[in-house]
């Protein structure tokens, strides 16, 4: 009886154990952005990487991406040339249940242009909710997220930054391989001193393919 009991404990200490051993995912992406502001519309291709480090109930969460969009209708009309576009978070998250995913960290976007740099840095927070799609082989998920804080080098004032993201997770059989279909929008509002506003939205489709040990 007590050997019994003894292997008993055994496995379900092996099975902590397991569950709580470092799960590594990571996505190497495509897609396309576009970017509308007081500066113009502009759009292109871009290119980046992504990835999650989870450790039982906690996640470690970082993207990036970098590309250049070039100035589209009216813009293009009046010579706007193109400018480049890099971005990128580091998140750390907790799952209070298999389903969701609640996550804070910093959100760093950053347009070059011919005046110079102008810099968004939100701190945000984040929720996302994922489930079965078909069968096990496929996840649907939809991602919400608010800046609680904001840090930019432009005269307006923050007001308020928020955005989404809905996409697709194929997991093949047999293997740690994944592919990702994502479309995501922010959405950014600044206050200038004489009561005015500017909107700020950049919003994309991403495909992505990588490995996840999840």
């Amino acid at each position: 009886m007590r050997r019994a009991l003894l292997f008993a404990s055994l496995s379900l200490a092996a099975g902590s154990l397991t569950a709580q051993t470092l799960a590594p995912a990571g996505v190497l992406t495509v897609g396309s952005t576009r970017v509308r502001s007081q500066s113009g519309q502009f759009s292109g291709a871009v290119v980046g990487a992504d990835g999650t480090l989870s450790f039982g109930r906690l996640e470690l969460a970082f993207s990036y991406v970098q590309g250049k969009v070039d100035s589209v209708g009216a813009s293009a009309a009046a010579g706007g040339g193109g400018h480049d576009l890099v971005e990128g978070s580091v998140l750390l998250g907790a799952r209070p249940v298999s389903w969701l995913t609640i996550a804070t960290g910093p959100h760093a976007r950053s347009y070059t242009l011919t005046s110079g740099t102008q810099r968004w840095v939100f701190w945000e927070l984040r929720a996302r909710a994922s489930g079965a799609f078909i069968g096990s082989a496929a996840r649907g998920y939809v991602e919400l997220w608010r800046a609680l804080s904001a840090d930019v080098n432009v005269p307006e004032s923050f007001d308020h930054a928020q955005g989404g993201e809905a996409g697709m997770i194929i997991r093949f059989a047999r293997a740690p391989l994944q592919a990702r279909i994502a479309y995501r929008m922010d959405h950014t509002v600044l206050k200038s001193a004489l009561g005015g506003t500017r909107l700020e939205t950049v919003d994309g489709l991403m495909v992505g393919f990588g490995l996840d040990w999840h």
